[in-house]
This record gives structure tokens, sequence and C-alpha cells, in this order.
């Protein structure tokens, strides 16, 4: 399971969506995150609390990084695409991270709303 930003600040922010992420965070199943990831985790913790480092620790230790390449940015690109022509604020960050699970044959786990029609992702 790729957990996105969504669920990683969801986790750390102990919400009751958080409580789903902790159970895959406290079992044994293994995990993965993107660089993507890392980047708004940090940027947001950097705004708000001030845990960017002991964040960024913790995801780094519990996750397996997903290493952007092109065919994982081929993908997005056409994930993006795709889904702009449909709904005009769906991110680039959205479509690597869809295309960074895919890549891995697993799935993302977010409580973002554009991905709601999307087979490969857990909602929150």
């Amino acid at each position: 399971m790729l957990l996105d930003s969504f669920a990683w600040l969801e986790y750390f922010m102990g919400t009751q969506r958080g409580e789903k992420v902790k159970r895959l965070v406290d079992d044994d199943m293994q995990l993965y995150t993107s660089p993507i990831v890392i980047a708004e985790v940090y940027s947001k913790s950097l705004r708000t609390d001030k845990k960017a480092e002991e964040r960024n620790n913790f995801i780094m230790k519990r996750c397996a990084m997903i290493t952007l390449d092109e065919h994982i940015a081929i993908e997005a690109a056409k994930i993006h695409a795709e889904n702009k022509k449909k709904v005009s604020d769906f991110g680039l960050a959205d479509a690597f991270i869809l295309a960074s699970a895919r890549n891995r044959k697993i799935k993302g786990m977010t409580g973002d709303v554009h991905f709601k029609d999307f087979e490969d992702a857990v909602l929150l």
C-alpha cells in the first residue's frame, strides 16, 4: 500500500481517518512512499507545527521509497492529461502518486476525492 500525503497527515494529526492509517502503520505489511509524498508532508509540517524532520524520519523508517523514473513520469503525464479534462484541479502530484502505486501493482490510500473513481485507490 502506498500512503499518500493526505493519509499521512491524517495519521500524524490523530484523526478518525488517521486511525485507519494507524492500523496499517502498526501492521507488518509493506508500505511505500514517494518523493512527492515526502515533499508534501514536509512542506505542510514546516508551515504548521515544525515537526517536518521527525515526520520525515518516521515515514522513511516505515516505508520503502518508490523511485521516480521515466516510466512513472510518462504514466503520470497520461493520468494527468486524461483526468485534467474531467476535473480542472486534478494535480500532477496526484497523478505521480497513482502512477507510482500502479508501477508497484499496489493500491494507494488517500482521503483525496480526486481518487474516488480509481479502482487502485482506497479512500479513507
